[in-house]
């Protein structure tokens, strides 16, 4: 898209004596202008037009944007109008990408700017996305829609609120910053954080600074997750997480800590093929592996590739290749070159599987074969 050429798109005089009546002679590709009623010449030799339409032209005769306003009150140099009660359509590439309703407004730079203020709604009637604002800029030749205050995105999956950001219409994504909280219903979850990329028709949020999400229940948090950046699939109700990730669960009472994860938050499961830890804080007891898959709502938890688990308030130690957590039974199933060590009484037992409970010491090592259980006992 490129910009008028000087003088076509500015309501220079010209222009104003052939609405008036005053002078046969039109500049080529003017503003198109469609006032209701007569326009009127102000005492201070301003132009207004009362329920007016109008338009601006690119180059190629397609239409940029088409508004009607209540009132229209153009500055004596008749380079700005202000706007009243606004009401029409921003296109490209001669479709509609947004329709747009506002109290007050501005258009300027010969058309190729419009401000809208005051009670802004706009549509994408591409994908249904509304954006509310208290004030808004359009920018036809870059197909961006800036906004300065207090942006409210809303679609049929998520409303997101931040201080302000910019739509991209030929993208079809919203880029929020500042003060973000972007709540989702069934399940509701709640993410906060401060820059957010949402890109509609893929149904996906993203960013890469501090996030976090809150998963209720009644109104009631029961979980809460930190990240350093991740990605929100809403299609799948899931999120895909990376950096410093900090899990907390009320019920059970569990955290997650570890580099890596996908959260269904929908099903209540964590996955992560990188190395993770699990700790019950109630209990004190740690569990430690390097590819996890963690039920909340089945409370039950599978570790693989290396397991090690802890009583942190006795010092006993579980070793082993593969491990389940039953955490309702509070029990351990282990299996794989098992290693069972305990500072009080001191002893150390292998073999290939135990069963017990971590959270008491109560812990059973067994073999396959009995040849190959091994207990070593320390004496005082």
């Amino acid at each position: 898209m490129q910009n008028p050429r000087p003088g076509k798109n500015a309501l220079i005089a010209p222009i104003l004596l052939c609405l008036l009546g005053i002078g046969g002679c039109q500049p080529p590709d003017p503003p198109k202008i469609s006032p209701a009623e007569t326009p009127k010449i102000q005492d201070n030799s301003r132009l207004t037009l009362n329920n007016a339409t109008l338009e601006q032209a690119n180059p190629t005769g397609q239409s940029l944007w088409k508004i009607q306003v209540k009132k229209a009150t153009y500055s004596q140099d008749q380079k700005i109008a202000q706007l009243e009660s606004v009401k029409g359509n921003i296109y490209q590439d001669g479709k509609v990408v947004l329709q747009v309703s506002a109290d007050r407004g501005q258009v300027y730079k010969e058309g190729q700017e419009i401000l809208l203020e005051d009670n802004i709604v706009a549509i994408d009637p591409r994908n249904q996305a509304v954006i509310r604002a208290k004030e808004v800029r359009w920018q036809p030749k870059e197909g961006l829609l800036i906004v300065r205050r207090d942006l409210k995105g809303s679609h049929r999956q998520v409303e997101a609120i931040a201080t302000e950001g910019r739509y991209d219409t030929r993208r079809e994504k919203l880029e929020l910053v500042g003060n973000i909280v972007a709540t989702a219903k069934e399940p509701r979850v709640r993410l906060t954080t401060d820059r957010l990329t949402w890109e509609i028709p893929k149904k996906l949020l993203s960013t890469d600074r501090p996030m976090t999400f809150d998963r209720y229940e009644k109104n009631e948090a029961i979980d809460r997750l930190s990240a350093t950046g991740g990605s929100w699939e809403l299609d799948n109700r899931r999120v895909i997480l990376r950096d410093k990730i900090e899990y907390r669960s009320i019920d059970p009472p569990l955290q997650i800590a570890g580099q890596q994860a996908i959260w269904n938050y929908r099903e209540r499961t964590i996955s992560s093929d990188r190395p993770a830890e699990l700790f019950q804080y109630e209990e004190n007891v740690s569990i430690t592996g390097n590819r996890v898959f963690v039920d909340l709502n089945g409370r039950i938890a599978r570790l693989q590739d290396g397991v090690n688990g802890q009583n942190r308030s006795t010092g006993a130690k579980l070793y082993s290749q593969t491990l389940t957590w039953k955490m309702a039974e509070k029990t351990v199933e282990a299996d794989g070159n098992v290693v069972y060590d305990q500072p009080e009484p001191k002893f150390n037992v292998t073999g290939d599987t135990a069963v017990g409970r971590l959270v008491d010491n109560n812990i059973v090592v067994s073999s396959r074969s009995r040849d190959r259980v091994v207990t070593e006992i320390y004496p005082r």
